[in-house]
């Protein structure tokens, strides 16, 4: 990796709809292409259950933190995702939503 990153992760089960997991990582998409180049979607994977949706920022943390759950509560979205920053430098992942989550991140 060679950057910063970071992750937006939803649930995949039996019942999940791919088009909605699909229009929300549109919205990110549009979030960032529009006036906001504070960082670009780089695709997403799906498996063990997970939908996880990459983000690399070009800047800071706070504005791509803030668009993303902008974008996640527009789409409903917010109560079933979990964000997470991913380190350059260590490769750590830090769970920035939800804000009190107690355990550990898969990717």
């Amino acid at each position: 990796m060679s950057r910063d990153q970071v992750i937006v992760q939803l649930p995949v089960t039996e019942t999940t709809n791919f088009d909605a997991l699909l229009r929300i990582e549109e919205t990110l998409i549009q979030a960032f292409e529009q006036r906001n180049p504070f960082a670009e979607v780089d695709g997403h994977d799906i498996g063990q259950g997970r939908f996880n949706i990459f983000i690399k920022p070009t800047g800071t943390w706070g504005p791509v933190l803030e668009r993303v759950h902008a974008s996640l509560k527009l789409r409903g979205a917010l109560n079933t995702a979990m964000v997470v920053k991913q380190l350059k430098k260590s490769g750590e992942f830090v769970v920035v939503w939800p804000e009190k989550f107690n355990g550990t991140f898969e990717l």
